[in-house]
């Protein structure tokens, strides 16, 4: 069968039976990303596309789906309804709150502070494999890290005070801290003040002036604008200012704003802010300039590497923990070398290289250093220097699902991980979510020993019939990358016996089902797929809006789709779909998200 093409709509199926048996899903040492939030209950896996709070109900924006249900309309019935479409359709939008990396990038660029101030704030929950917070309720608690946060900010930009200032804010009277407070309060609301906001800051610095000088009425003001939900919060409502049922365009500084977090993970700059101010934005050549633009500055390498950490779940990786007598090299160093290959190697093949898609899977080099020339078995080429490219050995290497960080974040502590490995490629590249497993299945893996190999202590995934229902769709897959030990070097043996790195993809669609040999042959079939590219560009969407895609975008979507396959699968082309659609730049907050 073809490949589906809508909505992309592949996550809302679901494609596996329920799992239960003695196997290796949520065994110990699991990386973290594959572990459900505490007190949260997904439906879908990794992808959360069904994922419900404890005690409540599915989401109404997110596709309705059931094991066994009815497959997602074809491409050409969405086609033949786009194109009678004549008012637009989008998802409704999303209420996010900053991520904690988006925070440290937005007090840096906004006060010039380095560092991690959010460190001490709970972690981001997840929308798919993407950090983004949502859907959990604020408590107190998270009030309060947000508090102390923007008190320890603040007393830091004390010190900044005259650089900070557009004026003396010791002799310059009310007119300079109302000068002052218009000009950072536009950045640090990423929109104009209103007039009775502006005059209750004027009004906290003088009271916080009486009590302590300029320089306390300063840090009041950079402190309780920290812990305003406008600097937050994603705050999008459109040019109409009230919350709407149908598509409303957004604002000038609400699209500045989308653009700059999504390509920068981080608040807009100067350019950004006057083209908004200037209402430019909505002109698509401009805004399509700005994309070029900001791909090419710096900035960029805060986004685009953290896409790719984050959809091969791989972002935490931090957290994983090997057995020390195995595996005595792993360790911090290790890990950051592994951290970094994979984040240098994409910012080159997107922002430096072809930006291609098949690149990513079968590139026969990357950017390594440190340990990592160790760990592969190459030689530091002569002249070398940090961030260039070393050619590797093109039947041992071939791009992400080949590089030590993915490996070895799913792979247990002792052994690898057909499961794990098997999973994160069928969810997060191909778009289709598994069952979770029963409450009650035994998940400890088989112990490893050195009279077995991994398939034979598997084995009973597939002969168990209770197992096999789920584990034929991930762990044929997971058994391809054998060749892999648990921190990503390269073996041909395991236990006593030849490395057996035959894999199958089933029930997947016909440009990627069938036999496979090795970690090779698996990323030049993703690298040609139409699927993969579908889901790619469903990951993309995700990550752009913080959200999973709803019905009502398929229209968008499929023009999406259409000019990522025009650039043959160019990245960059994507990014740049992705901005100029419809779903990108305007906003929906009342209603339900099913449209077709």
């Amino acid at each position: 069968m073809e490949p589906l093409r809508t909505l992309g709509l592949t996550t809302a199926i679901l494609v596996g039976a329920s799992c239960g048996c003695s196997g290796a899903i949520g065994a110990e040492g699991d990386p973290p990303a594959m572990q459900a939030p505490e007190g949260t209950s997904s439906t879908a896996g990794a992808q959360g596309a069904t994922s419900t709070t404890t005690g409540g109900t599915a989401d109404p924006d997110l596709p309705t789906t059931t094991t066994g249900g009815q497959a997602p309309v074809g491409g050409e019935e969405v086609e033949s309804l786009c194109a009678a479409q004549t008012t637009p359709t989008i998802g409704r939008t999303l209420l996010r709150r900053m991520t904690r990396q988006q925070y440290d990038n937005t007090v840096h660029d906004l006060l010039g502070i380095e560092g991690q101030p959010a460190a001490n704030i709970s972690p981001d929950e997840k929308v798919g494999p993407f950090y983004s917070n949502a859907r959990t309720p604020i408590v107190d608690l998270v009030v309060q890290q947000h508090a102390e946060a923007a008190a320890a900010v603040a007393a830091q930009a004390r010190e900044r005070m005259a650089t900070l200032a557009p004026c003396d804010l010791e002799t310059g009277g009310e007119a300079c801290a109302a000068s002052f407070i218009e000009a950072f309060g536009l950045r640090a609301y990423r929109r104009p003040l209103a007039a009775a906001e502006r005059d209750a800051y004027v009004a906290l610095f003088a009271a916080g002036s009486a009590l302590g000088g300029a320089a306390e009425g300063f840090e009041f003001v950079v402190a309780t604008m920290l812990q305003s939900p406008f600097f937050l919060y994603h705050v999008d409502v459109g040019e109409g200012g009230v919350p709407s049922a149908t598509p409303a365009a957004l604002t000038g500084y609400e699209l500045a704003s989308r653009l700059s977090y999504f390509l920068w993970n981080s608040m807009p700059d100067d350019r950004l802010f006057e083209l908004a101010a200037g209402d430019q934005l909505g002109d698509s050549v401009v805004l399509e300039g700005e994309v070029t633009r900001m791909l090419a500055d710096a900035r960029a390498l805060r986004a685009i590497p953290e896409f790719h950490l984050q959809w091969l779940g791989i972002g935490d990786m931090t957290d994983v923990v090997k057995d020390a007598a195995s595996f005595p090299s792993f360790g911090p160093e290790l890990v950051a070398a592994m951290l970094a290959e994979t984040s240098n190697f994409s910012s080159h093949v997107i922002l430096q290289g072809d930006g291609l898609l098949s690149t990513l899977f079968t590139a026969p080099y990357s950017v390594i250093d440190g340990p990592l020339f160790a760990l592969y078995g190459a030689a530091e080429p002569a002249g070398f220097a940090p961030g260039q490219t070393v050619p590797l050995d093109p039947t041992q290497r071939s791009g992400l699902l080949t590089q030590a960080a993915f490996l070895a974040t799913h792979a247990h502590r002792d052994q690898t991980s057909p499961v794990h490995r098997g999973i994160a490629i069928r969810e997060n590249l191909l778009c289709q979510t598994l069952d979770p497993p029963p409450a009650n299945v035994n998940n400890v893996a088989p112990a490893p020993t050195e009279a077995t190999t991994t398939r034979e202590r598997f084995a009973e995934h597939s002969s168990n019939a209770v197992c096999a229902g789920c584990h034929r769709l991930v762990d044929p897959i997971g058994l391809g990358l054998e060749n892999y030990d648990p921190i990503g070097a390269f073996r041909t043996t395991d236990g006593p016996a030849p490395v057996d790195a035959t894999g199958e993809i089933v029930d997947a669609g016909a440009d990627v089902e069938g036999p496979f040999n090795g970690a090779i042959e698996l990323s030049q079939r993703l690298a040609q797929s139409q699927l993969v590219a579908d889901c790619m560009a469903n990951q993309w969407f995700r990550f752009a809006l913080g959200r999973i895609e709803a019905n009502d975008d398929a229209c968008t979507l499929e023009a999406i789709y259409e000019g990522f396959d025009a650039s043959g699968h160019d990245v960059r082309r994507l990014i740049t779909e992705i901005v100029l659609s419809e779903s990108f730049r305007s906003v929906k907050l009342e209603g339900s998200a099913e449209g077709l």
